[in-house]
């Protein structure tokens, strides 16, 4: 099942905490929901992306036109003198590339432990490896930068599904907080150790975003 012995019920309001929303709720519904409208605009631009936004050839063709149009004095001069500003900034952008990689590395472990003790706990394990999905996804789409451009304002939906994901985990961290951090005690996945490892996933959320600002003003 997909929220198995989970004592709060299935529906979307607890049955013994009225005023709060379930856990089965949030990992059935709110957070792959992320992940669907995520996956939805991916594919939606990707097979229209190209005939809505034809300019972007046409402008990249006249720019190499007017880059071709310089004297070899001129493109001496200004190799001489952004050569090291660009040297410099590459290896910038190459070492926030990493990070950014090895933090959805680390988040897809942390999706993958969430989704094991919950299993182990026998609680059910919702809807949870969506999330997965997106987080490979949107790993790919970055590597191929958009499938090189195929897809429009790819960097943008990187962007909102990593907003999106920290603040639906942040709701299932307010949640379960109020919930009690005692709940489940001396079950093999007590709520105190899932706020932990939600939290820690949040934190990450957060700061793929911010890399994701950061790469989107540092092109290699």
């Amino acid at each position: 099942m997909l929220c198995a012995n989970r004592p709060e019920g299935f529906g979307p309001l607890s049955h013994l905490y009225g005023h709060i929303l379930t856990s089965c709720f949030l990992d059935t519904i709110l957070i792959p929901l992320c992940t669907w409208l995520y996956l939805t605009a991916i594919i939606a631009l990707t097979i229209t992306g190209a005939r809505c936004f034809p300019h972007q050839s046409t402008n990249a063709l006249r720019g190499s036109r007017f880059r071709g149009s310089k004297t070899t004095h001129e493109a001496e001069t200004n190799e001489f003198a952004t050569g090291d500003q660009t040297f410099r900034h590459t290896k910038i952008h190459k070492a926030l590339s990493i990070l950014y990689y090895l933090l959805l590395l680390a988040q897809i472990l942390m999706c993958i432990l969430e989704i094991v003790r919950l299993a182990l706990a026998h609680l059910g394990i919702g809807l949870l490896p969506f999330t997965l999905v997106a987080i490979i996804t949107a790993a790919a789409v970055r590597f191929t930068r958009g499938l090189e451009g195929r897809i429009y304002g790819w960097k943008y939906l990187n962007l909102a599904i990593w907003v999106a994901l920290a603040i639906i985990n942040g709701v299932k961290i307010a949640e379960e907080t109020k919930e009690g951090t005692d709940a489940r005690k001396g079950s093999k996945y007590p709520v105190a150790d899932q706020i932990t490892d939600v939290s820690v996933m949040i934190g990450v959320y957060a700061v793929l975003a911010c890399l994701e600002v950061t790469l989107m003003y540092r092109r290699a």
